[in-house]
């Protein structure tokens, strides 16, 4: 079997963010694959985490999807999804 390249991660400024979830695994998802409460993680079966190491993903694997993401003054306000639904980072912290 080929390997494929591992594609670069986008990167917005500041890198640093607040991790609220920390004993789930946080994966790299594109929210242009959510429909509804459904989101498409991969074509495969694996994805990349927060840090770019490939995750296996197998049914029933608990995990939190986000999507680099910015607020109206260009701040990080990461996008995600879980459990609880779709969120912005910044609305698990009492913010906007």
């Amino acid at each position: 079997m080929e390997a494929l390249p591992i594609p670069r991660r986008r990167s917005l400024e500041p890198r640093s963010f607040h991790m609220t979830e920390s004993k789930t695994t946080r994966v790299r998802a594109d929210f242009m694959g959510l429909f509804g409460e459904l989101l498409c993680l991969s074509h495969n079966d694996t994805c990349e985490d927060a840090n770019g190491n490939i995750v296996t993903l197998h049914a029933g694997m608990t995990l939190t999807a986000f999507d680099e993401d910015a607020d109206e003054h260009g701040n990080r306000d990461d996008a995600r999804i879980d459990r609880n639904g779709v969120r912005h980072e910044s609305e698990l912290q009492g913010g906007a």
